[in-house]
């Protein structure tokens, strides 16, 4: 099954959305309020937990708008270099220290995990312009 991300503003979560309900209101899995897709990859049943545990992490390190596109910023610059995906998360979690609970995650599925955080820190940034590049990348073949 495919999967859309999804971000409430409601609750501040994000969420895996199944795509064939994408011709109804895409519900958070978290409050049941109407979720906006997030740019980006579309995800697949093994990519849940991962997703979740990256989501958990930014939720609680409680990012605004400006701070999420500030790292957005940051991830792309990295990414863009290219810096090693290790070099990256360890980066990512000084900048963002709640993000250490999923260094396992992060670390066990790289690249695609650097997709995932890329796609969640873009969820998060709400009505902030975001340059047109930082967009998530593409999901890995």
């Amino acid at each position: 099954m495919a999967y859309l991300p999804i971000f409430c503003e409601p609750c501040a979560r994000a969420s895996l959305a199944a795509l064939q309900s994408a011709t109804h209101e895409l519900r958070c899995g978290f409050c049941e309020q109407v979720g906006r897709v997030i740019p980006g990859p579309i995800y697949a049943d093994g990519d849940w937990l991962t997703f979740a545990d990256i989501d958990l992490g930014l939720f609680e390190a409680e990012l605004d708008g400006l701070q999420a596109k500030a790292l957005v910023e940051v991830l792309r610059e990295m990414v863009d270099r290219p810096d090693p995906p290790e070099l990256i998360v360890k980066r990512m979690i000084e900048r963002v220290p709640a993000l250490a609970q999923a260094r396992g995650a992060l670390l066990e599925h790289l690249p695609h995990s650097i997709s995932m955080l890329m796609t969640l820190l873009v969820g998060r940034t709400r009505d902030v312009a975001l340059p047109s590049h930082a967009v998530a990348p593409s999901r890995r073949p």
